[in-house]
């Protein structure tokens, strides 16, 4: 699938169950697939966060938006950058940490930020290709493979960027 070409899309789903964010991925010649998704605390939060900051800054428009389902159509250049942040934040003990940082990666204040995290989830897409996920997980990339992209990224983050006060 040529990264060009390309079609992102961040979706908030509820459910009995709690909320998922997911980042899905098309292309012309293929059909949609879930890349990363996360649950758990704080993701309506996060997502809220995401999508305000790309408003922001004319990254996002609204696709649809129904009582269970929000659903928005990124821009192709910032889509990897969004996916990257979300293998980020996927297994932080507290997402609240990391949701003020988006808006200074989307900016760049960390020089260099928008091309880590975009590596970050094209990683994550090589490796996952090598060692798929099983069936019933329902995402193209292999969970375990995002948990360890994920610690990998953070401890970066902090060496490069400190981001938080010591």
């Amino acid at each position: 699938m040529s990264v060009e070409a390309r079609q992102y899309r961040l979706i908030l789903r509820s459910t009995i169950r709690g909320a998922s964010l997911q980042l899905r991925v098309s292309s012309p010649e293929a059909r949609e697939v879930t890349l990363v998704k996360i649950g758990g605390r704080g993701v309506e939060e996060l997502f809220n966060n995401i999508v305000d900051v790309l408003m922001k800054h004319g990254l996002i428009e609204a696709e649809s938006k129904t009582k269970l389902v929000k659903a928005y159509k990124l821009k192709a250049e910032i889509g990897p950058v969004v996916g990257g942040f979300i293998v980020l934040v996927r297994r932080a003990r507290d997402i609240k940490v990391w949701t003020p940082l988006f808006e200074a990666f989307i900016t760049e204040q960390y020089k260099g930020s928008k091309v880590v995290l975009s590596h970050a989830l094209s990683l994550s897409e090589q490796l996952s290709k090598i060692s798929p996920p099983s069936k019933r997980v329902r995402m193209q990339l292999n969970p375990k493979i995002l948990d360890g992209i994920s610690a990998g990224i953070k401890v970066l983050t902090k060496k490069l960027w400190k981001p938080f006060p010591s």
